[in-house]
């Protein structure tokens, strides 16, 4: 079994976490949704053990983006605040916490929590803002977020946000 991940015994069968997705040990299948539900609450326990040993900024980072990624978006909070409460300015911190906030519904809140760091020049930070402003129907502004943060430099996530201004606002880009 690799690093990270984790075994569960659960009605009779094996089953891995691979910290984003369940098998069944034996036939490497995915399981019923269902199914996963329970197995994420058997897993949960644990992972809060886990969580509370972790004490350095970067891996409260990482295994925040990791939740995050699971769609385990409670927890990825959770694990963010931790790490900005050791290092408040740290702006890597601050974009988990926005996409975060964004994926659980909060996109004002998303906004709220990176607003200081507005003149910032770090394009991720504008690219989840800009997306924020998408969830929010602030085409306008979002548009402008977006351009800041190309303009710092460009990634697959930035020009997913500007194809969703161009869908949503298209006479924005005439």
């Amino acid at each position: 079994m690799k690093s990270g991940h984790q075994r569960i015994h659960f009605e009779g069968k094996d089953y891995i976490w691979t910290g984003s997705d369940w098998y069944e040990a034996t036939t490497c299948l995915t399981p019923p949704a269902s199914l996963i539900r329970a197995l994420n609450a058997e897993i949960a326990l644990a992972l809060q053990q886990q969580d509370h040993s972790i004490t350095e900024v970067p891996e409260l980072i990482s295994t925040a983006c990791a939740a995050r990624d699971a769609g385990q978006h409670s927890r990825a909070e959770l694990l963010i605040r931790r790490a900005l409460a050791k290092e408040p300015g740290n702006l890597a911190a601050r974009v988990v916490l926005s996409s975060t906030l964004r994926a659980r519904g909060y996109p004002e809140q998303a906004l709220a929590e990176t607003n200081a760091l507005r003149s910032a020049n770090h394009p991720a930070l504008h690219t989840t803002r800009a997306a924020a402003l998408c969830d929010l129907g602030q085409w306008e502004e979002a548009k402008r977020e977006i351009g800041r943060a190309l303009a710092i430099s460009s990634d697959e996530e930035s020009f997913s946000v500007v194809r969703r201004i161009k869908a949503a606002a298209p006479e924005l880009y005439w």
